[in-house]
């Protein structure tokens, strides 16, 4: 038997293209794997930065949204003050022509009708309508509200179909109430859900993405962009599963993906709970729009990857510059929305140096751009809060939540502006904290229309002495801290003599000017912490405390100020070039402590006046009681 020669039993060669293969192998291997890392790499940067631009415009409508609340809020605020002043007998009256005339033209936030109703859910005055309706409130959510325990603060109801016109409506109410505190109506705003449009305008959301504004329980307000479905799910709470695992597992702030039950597209969502309101608002872009970019760079990777090595590799370098160049548009467009908002908003390192600086930053605080980017925020401290700046870059660090605040900023020009701050801290992709973001908003307006409500309840707007109700109260303490100390206190009823012959004859505006001189007179005639007030017209009372424990040199005190007072109104007035002569008279009440109600002490310096009034050719110019 022959056997085959010794070449004939080796293995036959590779073939020549063999060798060559391995390195275009290794090098498209190289690729793929390299196109698979820069695939997976350009989602991960699409999705953080659809995350970041979401989160932004969450925090931006928020803001707007809140900013818009709270002017309702404000504006019931002075409503309710300025009408309670003229509740009567627990019943509402038909409101003043020059009232009404204010209501119809203040010009805080475009509300389809602002409405008061009695105690009885009649309405009385309507801005549309004017005075007095048929309509009946008493059966409506908002009133029950506040009619109970509920309704000591802002009633927030709805969305509901609006009686008349039949479109869906929020309802912003407040009650009103007597001095004594008793319910006696309400005063409340009806803003169309239609308005809520105007807000979401103008935001770039992509072809599919969506943002809601829900109530605290879920239910839908508006959406953006409307369609006739989400008009017709206004009110309903039909949510996906996730958002409702993610609002109880984080009731303030969010993210989660999931699928819209309205249209079915599947987006990622934040959302954010408006501060101090029952409300939420949800913005998500759809994950087809905002990988749409992604798609084409990973279908242009494997089609290169197959040509050739080279074009393999160039076609990385390239498409890397392409997606730089897309990652950046989308940065440049959201940095614009950041860049026209008129709140500061600025960027920093964990270390508190400033890495961005946008307008509203330059037009609250005066600084450009260019002299604080690279610099701290120490500039703008004021000298009573030096470390404001470090506990909050600690805290940062920390991990600690940080609440929005409100505080105080210095301006380039040295004056001071009232902020409120919301700041949240910049995470990389892993999670790791790399910096600060803060949003300040100038309420140096809000905390002015603050002072301005506090002083319309507590002082009288001509004089701006304490009125009824303030001077009750420091009554009652005086009453309290005499009976704790034993010592004497004394409250002086003052009435002008013949005041009503002043307006008659010389007007109104003469017996003005005469009421301030009188005012600030009597304040000239006493002691700091002793207290002037007017109760209205021409009567003034003043408390006298701290009069020692001895019964006569309490008296004799008493005396030496009433001598003041009645020589102070009685030196001559010129008013409009004038002479003008004044009288009073004065009743007295002295006491240590007393069982007596404060209502009832102010009564009795009352009547001890009139007996003074009543008894003007005695000696005795003023009477104890």
């Amino acid at each position: 038997m022959e056997t085959a020669p010794p070449s004939a039993r080796r293995t036959s060669p590779a073939p020549p293209w063999a060798a060559y293969a391995i390195g275009p192998l290794l090098i498209i291997v190289l690729v793929a794997a390299l196109a698979g890392l820069a695939i997976g790499t350009e989602q991960m940067r699409y999705r953080d930065r659809a995350n970041i631009a979401t989160q932004n415009l969450t925090r931006l409508i928020e803001a707007h949204l809140g900013d818009t609340f709270e002017k309702i809020d404000v504006f019931l605020q002075l409503m309710s003050h300025q009408y309670s002043e003229r509740v009567a007998d627990g019943s509402i009256d038909a409101l003043p022509a020059r009232d009404v005339t204010v209501l119809q033209q203040i010009p805080l936030i475009e509300l389809d009708n602002v409405k008061i109703a009695d105690a009885k859910g009649r309405v009385r005055f309507s801005s549309v309508l004017g005075q007095g309706s048929a309509e009946q409130v008493a059966d409506q959510h908002f009133f029950q509200r506040a009619l109970g325990p509920a309704g000591a603060g802002l009633v927030i109801s709805g969305p509901m179909a609006s009686r008349g016109s039949g479109r869906p409506v929020m309802v912003f109410a407040r009650a009103l109430r007597s001095a004594e505190g008793g319910f006696v109506g309400v005063v409340y705003a009806q803003l169309s859900v239609a308005q809520f449009g105007q807000m979401f305008k103008g935001i770039e959301l992509g072809a599919n993405g969506a943002a809601a504004l829900r109530t605290g329980d879920l239910a839908l307000v508006y959406r953006h962009p409307a369609s006739d479905e989400s008009r017709e799910a206004v009110g309903t709470s039909i949510v996906s599963a996730e958002l409702r695992r993610a609002v109880q597992a984080n009731p303030i702030e969010g993210q989660y993906l999931a699928r819209t039950q309205l249209d079915g597209l599947e987006r990622s969502n934040v959302y954010r709970k408006v501060d101090k309101y029952p409300f939420y608002v949800i913005v998500g872009l759809a994950t087809h729009d905002f990988l749409e970019g992604w798609r084409d760079n990973a279908f242009l990777f494997l089609a290169l990857a197959g040509l050739t090595v080279a074009l393999t590799l160039f076609a990385c370098f390239t498409q890397y510059r392409w997606s730089r160049r897309q990652i950046e548009a989308i940065h440049n467009r959201f940095e614009a929305i950041v860049q026209t908002s008129t709140d500061a908003v600025v960027g920093k390192t964990i270390r508190g140096i400033v890495t961005s600086w946008n307008r509203g930053a330059e037009q609250m605080f005066g600084y450009r751009s260019d002299e604080m980017i690279g610099q701290t925020m120490l500039a703008l401290q004021p000298p009573d809060r030096p470390d404001e700046e470090v506990n909050l870059l600690a805290r940062i660090q920390r991990g600690d939540r940080i609440e929005a605040f409100e505080t105080v900023r210095v301006r380039k020009d040295g004056t001071l502006v009232d902020v409120s701050v919301a700041v949240s801290p910049i995470l990389n992709a892993n999670g790791a904290i790399t910096g600060v973001s803060s949003i300040a908003r100038d309420i140096s307006r809000h905390k002015a229309m603050e002072a301005e409500i506090r002083a319309m309840a507590f002082n009288d707007p001509l004089t701006r002495l304490p009125n009824r109700r303030l001077l009750m109260d420091r009554l009652r303490q005086a009453q309290l801290n005499s009976g704790r100390q034993r010592t004497y206190f004394a409250v002086l009823f003052i009435d002008l003599d013949k005041f009503k012959q002043v307006n008659d004859t010389y007007g109104h505006d003469v017996g003005d000017q005469l009421l301030l001189e009188v005012a600030r007179r009597l304040q000239s005639s006493v002691r700091q912490h002793d207290t002037v007030a007017r109760l209205g017209g021409d009567e003034f009372v003043i408390v006298l405390e701290e009069l020692g424990h001895d019964e006569k040199s309490a008296a004799d005190h008493v005396n030496t100020v009433a001598d003041k007072v009645l020589d102070a109104i009685e030196r001559d007035y010129t008013l409009r070039g004038a002479q003008h002569r004044c009288s009073a008279s004065i009743g007295i009440r002295l006491l240590v402590g007393s069982q007596d109600s404060v209502e009832q002490i102010l009564m009795d310096a009352d009547a001890a006046m009139y007996r003074v009034k009543h008894q003007r050719r005695s000696l005795t110019p003023f009477a104890f009681e």
